[in-house]
């Protein structure tokens, strides 16, 4: 139904039906009015002349004088005497009003018969006369409504073809227009508020599918690029194992130190290939979306763990923990494998006799949270400012680091995307030095790197982690 007539046509059909409508109403109402407004004067100026009459008669006026006293304009009398005889005016035609009296007299006019009446010929001459004018003022009044119709709707419809326009520069490309209704109280205001929450909803779903779309090509650009850096990781692997196997396969039985020897770098080749499978499951595990087993955790208790492990795997390094406790809802394998993916990348990059530091704090986040605070910090060599957002992509190991360090470079990837699963996040900071051991003068020592992991705290705890719990070995 929409759309098969314009709102024009409609609105001046309506127009000139309800002027046609009210035109013919006002006209029979007229009409009736002037008919019973002229037989109503008509029957005044009868009774008028009757009682006229009577009044000649009681005062024994012949019958012509009566005759020609109350004859007036087109009132005309006849008197009847007893006699039959017939004084005055003929008889009355059909068309006519009229009145009968008896005279109440004592002379000639005894027992006599007046008649007074009126023709309604020039009445209805009259009423003929209006309704014509009738017609010709309703018809000329149909036309001028008609035409004034028009330009009102045309004035009207304006913001509908405002609208039109926009939508079609709309259709075109224009994507940011908008129908811009100043007052919704109205219907056309309240329509172009319809389509503005439309258009809204519309081009916000346009960019999420784009973004979709984006995130969906990146993702299998990504997805594609990690199979093949993961293929080429583990080539070197697998091509160390084959040689070793294939060398041991060769080796005479009395070459017993080069037997031992070939074991045992197919043993330290196995143990690399099968670390880097398992760092590329784990990866792919939290990009999947991690599913997390939340527990109240201590964070300063998973801080002074890794203290001790340091000590067997780096007995030379300083290990210092400071800070406060700190509780939170966390995935204890998760933050376990956060927290030591940045702990034994710090103590690579600090050894052989370097230091590093843990340090626990709390601030502000966003939305009024608290956040716990645990950075990270070596004396290491430090990360270049162009590297330092490029490290936490998968497979990534810096020219500067990838001849003494034996990472996957996938630790940074897997530790952010725990820590984004749980609301927080793991960035690298640079120029931290309040939380750094001082050297021999009192002096802050020399910063290397520093990574910070923040979560959302449950709520800080006591005892606090001594200021300075050091191991010097």
């Amino acid at each position: 139904m929409i759309g098969r007539r314009s709102i024009r046509a409609r609105v001046l059909a309506a127009m000139f039906v309800v002027l046609a409508l009210t035109m013919l109403g006002v006209g029979i109402v007229t009409d009736a009015v002037f008919m019973n407004r002229q037989i109503n004067d008509m029957e005044t100026r009868l009774n008028q002349g009757s009682e006229h009459a009577q009044t000649l008669a009681r005062q024994q006026a012949s019958a012509e004088e009566l005759v020609q006293q109350v004859r007036r304009g087109s009132m005309h009398v006849s008197v009847k005497l007893a006699d039959d005889r017939i004084v005055g005016d003929a008889r009355p035609p059909e068309r006519s009003r009229s009145r009968s009296d008896v005279l109440e007299s004592s002379g000639e006019l005894k027992g006599a018969e007046v008649t007074v009446w009126e023709s309604i010929d020039p009445v209805i001459n009259a009423r003929r006369s209006l309704d014509g004018s009738l017609l010709l003022v309703g018809l000329l009044g149909i036309v001028g409504a008609s035409l004034l119709t028009v330009v009102i709707t045309d004035v009207a419809l304006k913001p509908l073809e405002v609208m039109v326009d926009r939508a079609n520069r709309i259709t075109e490309g224009e994507r940011g227009i908008r129908m811009g209704a100043t007052h919704e109280t109205t219907e056309v205001g309240r329509t172009a508020a319809a389509i503005d929450e439309m258009l809204d909803e519309l081009e916000g779903a346009e960019i999420r599918a784009r973004l979709a779309e984006a995130q969906a090509r990146a993702s299998a650009e990504q997805m594609q690029g990690f199979l093949s850096d993961a293929a080429h990781e583990l080539k070197t692997p697998m091509a160390g194992i084959q040689a070793a196997a294939e060398s041991l396969i060769q080796l005479p039985a009395d070459a017993t130190e080069e037997r031992e020897q070939l074991a045992f770098l197919l043993g330290r080749e196995a143990s690399r290939g099968g670390h880097l499978v398992n760092s590329l499951l784990e990866a792919a595990r939290v990009d999947a979306g991690p599913t997390l087993r939340l527990e109240l955790l201590d964070l300063g208790d998973l801080a002074l763990a890794e203290q001790r492990r340091m000590q067997l795997v780096h007995p030379r390094i300083e290990m210092i923990v400071r800070g406060n406790n700190l509780l939170v809802n966390a995935d204890r394998q998760g933050i376990t494998s956060v927290l030591r993916n940045l702990v034994d990348n710090a103590g690579r990059a600090a050894a052989p006799e370097g230091w590093v530091v843990i340090d626990l704090s709390t601030r502000p986040g966003q939305g009024g949270v608290e956040m716990a605070v645990v950075r990270v910090i070596d004396s290491g060599q430090g990360i270049e400012p162009a590297d330092q957002e490029r490290v936490f992509d998968r497979l990534v190991r810096l020219s500067s680091t990838a001849t003494t360090t034996k990472g996957s470079g996938l630790g940074l990837p897997i530790a952010r995307g725990y820590a984004r699963a749980h609301g927080g996040d793991v960035v690298y900071r640079d120029g931290i030095e309040d939380s750094v051991p001082l050297d021999e003068d009192g002096r802050p020592r020399r910063v290397g790197a520093c990574f910070e992991m923040t979560l959302p705290l449950a709520r800080k705890a006591s005892p606090v982690i001594p200021a300075r719990a050091e191991v010097s070995v």
